[in-house]
């Protein structure tokens, strides 16, 4: 009887300690994860629905940052911040949000975890108030100073822009004016993407893929 005991007792343990070991446990919102977090990751497996490398999340979004929109993120202030979330329960996809902040820029890319897209890029930055208030710099952009703004993002982004009607309209917020240029794509016009300009420094502050709602 004792035997038959022990023998019970060992196989409710090592059961136990098999399906500890070998659940899949859901991936955990807002926690900072690399690749080793993931189980069976393969950053090199094609046709993959696992997450992409963290620090080539990050390499990404500096890319767009710097490179692309020339902001420096050297500075010894600067502070990085890593999430990772879905954008809602439904989602088929996490998104590394890469984001930057220092006393006098805040900044950010939002990265899809399986396609690599970008999903959304923000820029906020110290905005001289002599040349906001100055009434001799025109806040009107013509087109074709609007696209040769955007030009080097849309690029990069993998866009073609004889494929998209553009539409312009301003926002003024807190008296600073700004461009809120949509792309439309001329034989979908479910496929779009949205980029913010503020208008006096000529800058991009914002990029969102298929928003929800424009503003």
């Amino acid at each position: 009887m004792k035997i038959k005991i022990i023998v019970v007792v060992l196989a409710l343990l090592f059961s136990t300690l098999f399906l500890f070991f070998n659940i899949d446990y859901p991936y955990r919102e807002n926690v900072l994860y690399s690749q080793r977090d993931v189980k069976n990751y393969n950053e090199n497996q094609v046709g993959s629905s696992n997450l992409i490398n963290r620090n080539e999340a990050i390499k990404i979004a500096k890319y767009y940052i710097e490179d692309i929109l020339g902001n420096d993120l050297d500075s010894d202030d600067s502070k990085i911040y890593v999430n990772l979330y879905k954008n809602d329960s439904n989602s088929e996809s996490y998104y590394w949000n890469i984001s930057w902040s220092r006393p006098n820029l805040s900044c950010g890319v939002e990265i899809n975890t399986i396609n690599r897209e970008i999903n959304d890029i923000y820029v906020n930055k110290y905005i001289d108030k002599d040349i906001n208030n100055n009434p001799d710099i025109s806040t009107n952009l013509t087109k074709n100073e609007i696209l040769e703004i955007v030009r080097d993002l849309v690029t990069a982004l993998g866009f073609d822009l004889d494929s998209y009607n553009l539409s312009v309209s301003d926002v003024n917020n807190y008296n600073y004016n700004y461009k809120v240029c949509t792309f439309t794509k001329k034989n979908d016009p479910n496929d779009k993407f949205v980029i913010d300009i503020y208008s006096k420094n000529k800058f991009i502050t914002r990029y969102r893929r298929n928003p929800s709602k424009e503003i």
